[in-house]
């Protein structure tokens, strides 16, 4: 039974049309099979009758096939009726090839158009190839050997007689050599045929993939379009109920406000109306994008529309120092348009082109009268757009610069919705920009109504009031003149200009704390004032760049600061202050909008103190800010009993230093006076050493430790008889002996002491010889530490001029001649050329009374 087929497999012949191929095939091979008799009649006419029943009967057979196509329905089905088809032509001409002599006919290339023709008709899988390919083979090698070995006749050619086997070898190589290449050509047919499949199936399914995807994303943006809209929607009733109350307080119909009270009322209502216009925005733009915005077309004079608009806007632009200009044809130009919907867009145009408009640059209307459209350009003289982004800056959302730093607030919904209006109006909209020189926005919109689609025109011919709808079904929602009857105003809301007070809100000090609040955004810094200003003196600043630098004048006692601002964002800040050593004190409260574990270990890593998110409880900032001004009085107190602690650390240590050092100079005293000849030997030696070392650049402890070592250096002779020490003549290689271990006995004095661990190792050495002669380690050269050099020079010098019970003291020149002739072999060079410069400020030169004596 025949293995069924892999799916793949099934796919692979229903991509090249196998049951359509192999019908083909059965057709060409019947037409073909009967007209060779063609062939046959002129090349074998003795033969024509045997091969037209031969040929007639392999067409009966392909007739029969044809049929039971017709009826088989699987790709394996019509696999075997090909292989069938094969088999019955191959077997076909093999009997005719025997009824003309086996070998010695050239039918066999028959078989050739079957080895290739396979290949092109039918795409068999190489498996299936090779069979065929093997049943061809042996169908004409097998009966034509059989014969041949049976004893076939030579055949005789010009009179004289050819062997048969060269026919064999001729016609066995010829066809098999086709076979071969047949075969290879299947082989490569069947692989480009999986390996295209594969890559069409994978093709396939990374577009099924992305289908899929896109379906999602599709139906999650519409959830999260209808999202938004839904939560607007809602908001809109208590926005309503805080707004309509504030307008009746603010027009006194609650009785009379105090300017303190009316200044928050209206901060109140400014955000109110800020917040209002982004769910009108988000609202419009949902319903845009969900092909849910309807006109309420009119014709206008846009000659005479414009130049309201540009009236509400000029008072702002004063603020900036803007200048405003309208460039219109002079006669009128009449545009069908939905008149609200167009003020957004050209109210949004204009608040773009204000807010990125540096202080003194101007902001132009034109308008152009086209044969079949009109074109408004609203171009300013600003910072520019990047090419990359003139695009981008009309999908939802996007904003030239998105970062925490950037110089002006928004949301990225502005263009996207005048983009969305003016695409219902069948009109486009465009940018064009120069970095740094300014900036143009293009709309153009076609003429008349004709352009409008039925299904987007509001019909109704007047617009009623929320609380009067006319039918059940009427799901409109409340419009913005429900709310709001300066509705310009609210359009430009954005851009209304807040002060605030310079400076401290009260110079004179009141409270026991100044607190530094920074915020770009004056309304925050004013709320900052009215909750604060009873416990706090306030200092308000608009930037991170002026806080930091009112920090470094005047060090408040706290810092409250918000995270995105323009320039120098609040980690920024925190950054520099904490890596200052006169302001990393000063506490920092971070304040931002922004909340999560993210944000909130990106401010603590910048270095702050507390972090606190908007909106915020007045009480919970007050408490904050309580908390961190007691830990840092804290943190001074403790400071503060730290320093008196070190002074009086200090101090005892000085006192302990001074008791320490007249101990010793007692002790050296004991010592110099078992010797009457090295009497105060020990401090002539230290004062010269000090000298040396004090001309090397040493420092005050190093100074205070090579003093010590310099009275004690001589410490060990105390386990030195004083009969070896005062005896006039000369010592005994033993006695000799004993003196050359006072430097390591001194050691072993003073090394218990911990204090005095370094200058012990000093004592040891100062009897080293810069060669490595010296003794008790011979030590050599920079081996030897660098004080017990300077010592080894000092304690020579005042050794040759001072008087010994073995010779008289030789004079100062005679000490430094020695010293320069020792330097390199007893004394470093370098602490020599030390000694030289200073030489002068030591004893002064004396006549000796008689020449030295050899060293003992």
């Amino acid at each position: 039974m025949a293995k069924a087929l892999t799916p793949f497999e099934e796919r692979l012949y229903q991509e090249y049309d196998l049951k359509g191929r192999v019908k083909l095939a059965i057709i060409i091979s019947m037409i073909l099979f009967v007209s060779f008799l063609l062939l046959d009649w002129i090349y074998t006419p003795q033969h024509i009758r045997t091969f037209a029943i031969i040929r007639f009967s392999v067409a009966a057979l392909e007739l029969l096939l044809l049929v039971l196509a017709k009826r088989t329905q699987t790709h394996r089905g019509f696999i075997n009726l090909a292989m069938s088809l094969v088999i019955i032509d191959a077997a076909g001409i093999c009997i005719m090839i025997q009824v003309l002599g086996g070998f010695l006919t050239s039918y066999y290339q028959g078989l050739n158009i079957i080895v290739m023709g396979m290949i092109v008709v039918i795409p068999f899988a190489f498996r299936e190839s090779i069979i065929l390919y093997a049943l061809t083979w042996a169908f004409y090698a097998v009966p034509s050997f059989i014969k041949v070995i049976l004893g076939q006749d030579p055949v005789t050619v010009n009179g004289e007689a050819v062997h048969l086997w060269r026919f064999v070898l001729n016609n066995i190589f010829f066809l098999t050599s086709i076979i071969i290449v047949g075969a290879f050509g299947s082989f490569i047919m069947d692989n480009t045929r999986r390996r295209e499949l594969r890559s069409r199936l994978q093709l396939e399914g990374m577009t099924t993939q992305l289908q899929e995807s896109n379906t999602k994303l599709k139906s999650l943006d519409e959830l999260k379009t209808q999202f938004f809209a839904n939560v607007n929607h809602e908001l809109r009733t208590p926005l309503t109920l805080m707004l309509a109350p504030l307008k009746a307080i603010l027009e006194g119909r609650m009785g009379r406000l105090s300017p303190s009270l009316k200044d928050a009322l209206e901060t109140m209502q400014r955000n109110g109306y800020k917040l209002l216009k982004l769910i009108n925005n988000l609202l419009d733009l949902s319903k845009a994008e969900a092909g849910k915005m309807r006109l309420k077309l009119k014709t206008i004079n846009l000659v005479e529309f414009i130049p309201s608009l540009l009236a509400s806007v000029k008072p702002l632009a004063d603020q900036k120092q803007l200048r405003l200009y309208f460039q219109s044809p002079p006669h009128a130009i009449e545009l069908t348009v939905d008149p609200d919907q167009f003020e957004k867009v050209i109210f949004n145009l204009l608040s773009n082109a204000l807010k990125f408009t540096n202080k003194g640059g101007k902001v132009t209307v034109y308008v152009e009268d086209k044969e079949q459209t009109v074109t408004l350009t609203v171009e300013d003289t600003g910072i520019g757009i990047p090419e990359n982004m003139l695009e981008t800056i009309f999908v939802r959302f996007s904003q030239v610069d998105g970062s925490k730093s950037r110089a002006q607030e928004g949301t990225g919904i502005g263009l996207a919705l005048a983009k969305e209006i003016v695409l219902v109006h069948q009109g486009t909209i465009r940018a064009e920009s120069e970095l740094g020189r300014g900036s143009r926005f293009i709309v153009e919109l076609q003429k008349g109504d004709a352009h409008f689609d039925e299904a987007i025109v509001d019909r109704r011919q007047e617009d009623l009031p929320i609380g009067m709808k006319r039918r059940l079904s009427d799901t409109e929602e409340p419009r913005v003149q429900d709310i709001v009857t300066d509705f310009r105003r609210l359009q430009l809301v954005d851009l209304e200009k807040v002060d605030i007070e310079g400076g401290r809100v009260d110079q004179a000090k009141i409270h026991d704390a100044l607190v530094l609040c920074i915020d770009d955004n004056p309304e925050v810094l004013k709320l900052m004032k009215m909750l604060l200003a009873d416990e706090f003196d306030l200092e308000l600043m608009t930037s991170a760049e002026k806080g930091l630098r009112f920090l470094r004048e005047k060090s408040p006692d706290i810092v409250l600061c918000d995270v995105m601002m323009p320039g120098m964002d609040g980690h920024a800040f925190c950054r520099t202050v904490k890596s200052e050593e006169s302001l990393k004190h000063i506490p920092i409260i971070l304040v931002t909008a922004r909340t999560g574990a993210e944000m909130l270990n990106e401010g603590i890593q910048a270095g702050a103190d507390d972090y606190i998110s908007k909106p915020f409880d007045s009480t919970e900032l007050k408490a904050r800010i309580r908390a961190l001004l007691r830990m840092r009085q804290v943190e001074s107190e403790l400071a503060l009993v730290n320093r008196n602690l070190k002074m009086r650390t200090s101090d005892l240590v000085d006192q302990q230093r001074s008791l320490f050092l007249s101990t010793v100079k007692s002790l050296v005293s004991a010592i110099d006076a078992k010797d009457e000849y090295t009497r105060h030997h020990s401090t002539r030696v230290t004062e010269f050493t000090l000298k040396i070392a004090g001309k090397m650049g040493f420092s005050d402890k190093e100074l205070g430790d090579l003093e010590l070592a310099s009275l004690l250096h001589d410490v060990g002779k105390i386990a030195v008889p004083e009969s070896i020490l005062n005896k006039p003549g000369k010592l005994t290689d033993a006695e000799f002996t004993l003196i050359k271990e006072h430097p390591a006995r001194g050691e072993a004095i003073l090394r218990p002491v911990i204090e005095l661990k370094d200058i012990a190792r000093v004592v040891r050495s100062h009897h080293e010889r810069y060669d490595g002669t010296g003794y008790p380690d011979r030590l050599k050269g920079r081996e030897i530490p660098l004080g017990a050099r300077i010592m080894a020079i000092a304690d020579t010098y005042d050794s040759i001029t001072s008087e010994r019970p073995y010779r008289k003291a030789a004079s100062h020149r005679y000490a430094v001649k020695e010293i320069i002739g020792c330097s390199g072999t007893q004394f470093d060079p370098e602490v020599v050329e030390h000694f030289l410069e200073i030489a002068g400020t030591f004893v002064p030169d004396q006549a000796p009374t008689q020449e030295p004596a050899e060293g003992r």
